[in-house]
C-alpha cells in the first residue's frame, strides 16, 4: 500500500515578483527577480539546485517550447529541466513536478518556477474552453 510522501519533502524558500504592469521587463526578468528572492528565502546557493522545472502555458507569447530560458536567464544551464504546461495550473505543475522528484529520491534540492506575460504582445485572451485546446 502506497505510504505517500508526506514528511519526504519541504518547502526551503520562495520567491515573488513585485505585483502590477510590467511593461519593462520579459518573462526572463521576471524569473531571475523571483529566482533571486527565492535563493535570499532559502539560504540555498545555486549550484545546490539538481534540477528545475518551469511551468509555463502560453509558450508562443512568453518563453518558448522548452525550459532554456530558465535554465539560461537563471544562469543554471547544467542541470536537467522541463517545461510543464496544464492551463492555468502550469506552475502548480511545476511544483509537483519538483515534489515528486524529491519524494522519489531523484534529486534532494529542486526549483519549482511559474511564469506568464500576456498582456505585453496585443494578446487577445486566453482561449475559449470550447475551441479544443
Amino acid at each position: 500500500m502506497a505510504t505517500g510522501i508526506k514528511d519526504k519533502v519541504a518547502i526551503l524558500g520562495m520567491g515573488c515578483t513585485r505585483f502590477g504592469e510590467r511593461w519593462d521587463v520579459g518573462a526572463e526578468e521576471l524569473m531571475v527577480e523571483a529566482f533571486a528572492e527565492c535563493l535570499e528565502d532559502s539560504g540555498v546557493a545555486p549550484d545546490d539546485i539538481q534540477a528545475a522545472w518551469l511551468g509555463t502555458c502560453m509558450e508562443e507569447i512568453n518563453v518558448g517550447k522548452s525550459a532554456l530560458p530558465l535554465t539560461m536567464s537563471l544562469r543554471l544551464p547544467l542541470i536537467p529541466a522541463t517545461r510543464t504546461e496544464n492551463f492555468c495550473a502550469s506552475g502548480s505543475e511545476s511544483f509537483r513536478g519538483a515534489v515528486y522528484a524529491v519524494a522519489s529520491g531523484a534529486y534532494d534540492i529542486c526549483l519549482a518556477m511559474g511564469v506568464e506575460k500576456l498582456k505585453d504582445t496585443g494578446y487577445g485572451g486566453l482561449p475559449n474552453p470550447g475551441s479544443g485546446l
